[in-house]
């Protein structure tokens, strides 16, 4: 992983604030209303400090952020042919997550060419949501890996 960031949107019972999503080196870095987050996944995404800024009001269940919504887009690529031959292409990525106590679930489509190629609504995580979309991609084409 590259150190890339990724500006975005957060949503949560008290409403809509920007958001900068960051992968650092196998670390996932969230920064939201002025307060750092970071993890190893997005769902156990916890503040980088303790105790919360004055003001700051975040739901969080076992130290992690929970109850949200996190969404972006981030630039991909694509590679068409095989071999030698092969043609890589720019694409983008729109990533939806919501964190849920319970029952997190992330969405992904992919913008290439004017076509969308979607994971269900409801993967369990991003690895799999990434397979579905390789899945229902043409023959010819291959995603390479996101950097999350």
């Amino acid at each position: 992983m590259t150190n890339e960031s990724w500006a975005g949107w957060y949503r949560d019972h008290l409403g809509s604030d920007a958001a900068t999503v960051f992968a650092d080196g196998g670390v996932i870095k969230l920064r939201i209303r002025g307060v750092d987050f970071e993890g190893s996944r997005l769902d156990d995404l916890r503040p980088v400090t303790q105790p919360l800024p004055d003001g700051a009001s975040f739901a969080l269940a076992g130290g992690a952020l929970t109850d949200c919504v996190l969404e972006w887009d981030q630039p991909v690529s694509v590679a068409e042919g095989s071999g030698s031959g092969a043609t890589e292409r720019p694409a983008t990525m729109s990533c939806l997550f919501s964190l849920r106590r319970s029952d997190p679930d992330v969405h992904l489509a992919l913008h290439l060419d004017g076509a969308l190629y979607e994971s269900a609504r409801a993967e369990r995580d991003f690895a799999a949501a990434l397979a579905a979309i390789r899945d229902v991609l043409p023959e010819d084409i291959r995603l390479r890996a996101p950097a999350l």
